[in-house]
């Protein structure tokens, strides 16, 4: 493939990876999920969040086609930048309704590309996305899952030096499952007057991505594991990423002619930050917008 191949498309459309299926709220094992519990005490209808995304991502490839030429592609750049507008919408037992509005940029060659999306999200108590509607996804995804009560810690108290083993609520391009994460409460501080806990984790995933010749070729899929590393600022009291910095490195492998194989190096890097004006959170309204009733399901 050309060096991150369709990057731009594949910046703009980060969610393509993820499953679908039928509406049912289900585990990652697939059995019936349990209810959610009342979200109510911390977030409000009504309430809204506007992010700011940064990011870069960069591909490399050094295989074999199937007549054993040589593919050697050091990869070009791709950088992302964007803006997304999050708003409570439904607090119910499966969790919160969120309505998603934001706009993306992603650059590479010097040639640049904008997409805008909208999308409904139901993310539950436990922080994983439940369902997931619309253009919007992946790197737009990533501050989801803290909005949940029982996210951080199962919602235990936190304190520094506080560590616990859990799977990050969604997934990035290219992962088969929700990265398997250890994280750790390594400091806390004032942020605009709001008091933050500082997070850091290392985790891993199982990886899978189509692969494409110079020519256009289908190559196979390249398979192996990411390994993902996060540090990020959470505001315990209103359950919200402040902000948060993720990279994600893997060397996948993808079979070449005859006993060949070839390699495929990833290196993905994002920032997202609450906008300043959202770290005081709106007020309640009264008003409850359905999502619609045939939103996909996002399977974990």
């Amino acid at each position: 493939m050309k060096p991150c191949v369709g990057a731009l498309a594949v910046c703009i459309l980060l969610a393509a990876n993820i499953a679908r299926a039928d509406t049912t709220l289900v585990n990652g094992d697939n059995t019936a999920a349990a209810p959610a519990t009342e979200t109510g005490a911390v977030h409000r209808v009504g309430d809204s969040f506007d992010y700011t995304v940064k990011g870069s991502m960069l591909q490399s490839i050094l295989a074999n086609d199937g007549l054993g030429k040589k593919i050697d592609q050091p990869g070009l750049p791709t950088a992302l930048d964007g803006r997304e507008h999050i708003a409570v919408k439904q607090i119910s037992l499966q969790g919160l309704t969120l309505h998603r509005s934001g706009l993306i940029v992603a650059i590479v060659s010097n040639r640049s590309e904008k997409s805008s999306g909208k999308g409904w999200t139901i993310v539950r108590d436990d922080g994983s996305i439940a369902k997931d509607s619309g253009n919007l996804g992946g790197v737009f995804l990533l501050p989801l899952p803290f909005l949940g009560d029982r996210s951080v810690n199962a919602g235990l108290d936190l304190a520094v030096g506080t560590s616990w083993s859990e799977k990050l609520g969604t997934k990035l391009y290219g992962m088969m499952a929700r990265p398997s994460m250890d994280f750790q409460i390594t400091g806390q501080r004032l942020v605009l007057g709001v008091n933050v806990y500082e997070l850091d984790a290392t985790g891993s995933a199982p990886m899978k991505e189509p692969i494409v010749s110079n020519t256009g070729e289908a190559l196979g899929y390249a398979t192996g594991t990411a390994h993902i590393s996060m540090h990020g600022e959470y505001d315990p009291l209103n359950h919200r990423i402040i902000s948060m910095d993720i990279e994600v490195t893997d060397t996948l492998h993808i079979a070449g002619s005859g006993k060949r194989t070839g390699t495929v190096e990833d290196h993905q890097h994002y920032a997202v930050e609450l906008d300043p004006a959202s770290l005081e959170v709106g007020s309640g309204q009264n008003e409850v917008i359905s999502p619609p009733v045939d939103a996909p399901l996002i399977q974990h």
